[in-house]
């Protein structure tokens, strides 16, 4: 017996040629650089996301609570066991014409899957059956617990319950791509976008690399009734104040994040003086990554005494000046599994402490101590807090530490490839669960075998079959206690340093309605509606 989750009248479906935007009914932003894909089984970044939000649509779309609610799937069924879902699909099109079918789901999800795919979102899908074992090539593509019974019914086998599958499924990971473009094109998705065929609220008209990216509405959407915007514009401009020029000049009707680039700190108490700063709080958090391969940081009582010397407080009161609150573990406060921090923040007294009795029994002194390095991309935050940091770690441990900031791409690539020491970043979860955190760590860095995003090169095999106990365990409680259980041991190895929990900061003009803000830190510019007459 299956029970029935979501049952959604269909809607007439309208195609029609595609045609520039009108100016006066288009959502214009920034970009804080050009995507490095519009692929949905490949895109990593905030922004990124966001646009391929804007571009396709999954089985699920996230409501503005983060809820997920029937998108292509027109009826969703559950097994008694909670392990089958089976899914009807609407009748809808891709913009090239060609229907979007069960099939399509099958085949992107399949070769996200394939081990000589390159993607860091590889686990998303490890919920379905014979996922992981796929990936990790030790079984065949066949052998994926997925079946396209026909063009409109999809069925998907798990390997136990999870909860939160209907949220994976709303996110780009598990949205379909047109099997026969991909076959016949590996460009389809690459600039100048003639070739991009997709099934979202919007397409792609055109992509000019460096400068800009224009969406118009697509007419021949499911769901095309409720999008009310003629396009989005998007520029592509890295300098703050330039796009906060932009932005005065009425040329922008949005600034700030999830975008673009966090707002100018000068301006902060600006915008917040007149009345027009807003601020809502992220899955989110800010840390520094700790490369566990290289001295001192091979060395847990190194790690932890550079993390307790942090004073979090003077990074959110001096630099911030936002919402942002002080974190002591990865978890983010919505998904907290514990009452309390793990540690007391800026326990000066407590790191110097870790710090002399690891010197002594590593066989150191300052000046034999490996010189530290902290590394981090040009992002105005990044490089003031870098500086705080610098003086807080000195004064606490009478040690040099130098400053190191690289263009953001190769910063990205130089922390993959593990080229670094000690190095800012962040992470924001992708469905509402803390696994979306916990399990960064599980595995080493290796596509094949984990999320791809372990650039600490920290492994721990208690603490990766806890989440793997986590997975299987029915019980709320229970598992809430394992995956509570494993974020301790996550904080007292600290392969990373937690800074804070997230909160966005931006403004928009008065005349935009009906931006969805996800908790995930993404939006959905779906259901925007401009007010022309105020504009």
């Amino acid at each position: 017996m299956r029970k029935l989750l979501f049952l959604v009248l269909p809607l007439l479906l309208i195609t029609a040629c595609q045609k520039a935007p009108e100016k006066k009914n288009t959502f214009r932003l920034n970009l804080v650089d050009d995507p490095v894909s519009l692929d949905p089984r490949v895109v990593r970044s905030l922004k990124d996301l966001t646009v391929v939000k804007q571009l396709f649509d999954g089985l699920m779309r996230l409501d503005g609570d983060g809820v997920p609610q029937p998108a292509i799937a027109e009826k969703v069924e559950l097994s008694d066991d909670s392990k089958t879902y089976t899914f009807t699909l609407r009748e809808t099109s891709w913009t090239n014409g060609d229907p979007v079918t069960a099939s399509d789901f099958k085949y992107a999800w399949t070769k996200v899957l394939d081990p000589e795919f390159m993607t860091d979102y590889s686990h998303m899908l490890y919920p379905i059956k014979n996922a992981r074992q796929i990936r990790e090539g030790k079984m065949d593509l066949e052998q994926l617990g997925v079946t396209a019974l026909d063009d409109r019914t999809l069925v998907v086998e798990l390997e136990s319950p999870t909860p939160y599958f209907l949220e994976l499924l709303a996110f780009p990971t598990s949205f379909p791509v047109n099997r026969f473009v991909d076959e016949a094109s590996s460009t389809w998705n690459s600039p100048p976008g003639t070739d991009f065929v997709s099934n979202g609220p919007f397409q792609l008209m055109h992509w000019n690399v460096g400068s800009s990216l224009e969406l118009v509405k697509n007419e021949g959407y499911w769901d095309a009734d409720s999008v009310q915007l003629d396009g989005i514009s998007l520029s592509v401009i890295i300098d703050n104040n330039t796009e906060s020029q932009l932005f005065d000049k009425n040329e922008l009707d949005w600034l700030g994040q999830p975008v673009s680039a966090n707002i100018a700190t000068e301006l902060i108490g600006k915008f917040n003086r007149e009345g027009k700063l807003r601020s809502y709080p992220i899955a989110g958090t800010h840390w520094i990554k700790l490369n566990t391969d290289r001295p001192p940081f091979d060395d847990a009582r190194m790690r932890r005494a550079f993390s307790y010397a942090v004073n979090r407080a003077e990074i959110i009161t001096h630099i911030l000046q936002g919402n942002q609150t002080i974190a002591t573990g990865p978890v983010p406060p919505s998904m907290a599994l514990g009452e309390e921090g793990y540690f007391v923040d800026g326990d000066t007294i407590k790191a110097k402490k870790l710090f002399e009795e690891a010197l002594t029994d590593l066989g150191w002194d300052r000046g034999s101590f490996p010189k530290i390095v902290l590394n981090y991309a040009p992002f105005e935050r990044d490089v003031k807090i870098a500086q705080l940091i610098q003086q807080q770690w000195q004064q606490a441990f009478g040690i040099p530490v130098r400053l190191e900031v690289t263009e953001n791409q190769l910063y990205r690539r130089n922390v993959r490839e593990g080229h670094y020491q000690a190095g800012l970043g962040s992470w924001i979860g992708d469905y509402n669960d803390p696994i979306s955190f916990l399990d960064l760590f599980q595995y080493p860095n290796d596509v094949a075998q984990g999320s791809g995003m372990n650039d600490t090169r920290w492994h721990s095999k208690q603490y990766a079959s806890l989440l793997d106990d986590s997975m299987a365990e029915n019980d709320p409680e229970r598992r809430r206690e394992l995956l509570h259980q494993a974020e301790k041991i996550l904080v007292d190895e600290m392969p990373l340093i937690p800074l804070y929990h997230y909160a966005f900061d931006y403004v928009k003009k008065d005349h935009i309605e009906g931006v969805v803000l996800l908790p995930t830190g993404t939006a959905d510019f779906k259901n925007v509606r401009i007010n022309t007459g105020s504009r």
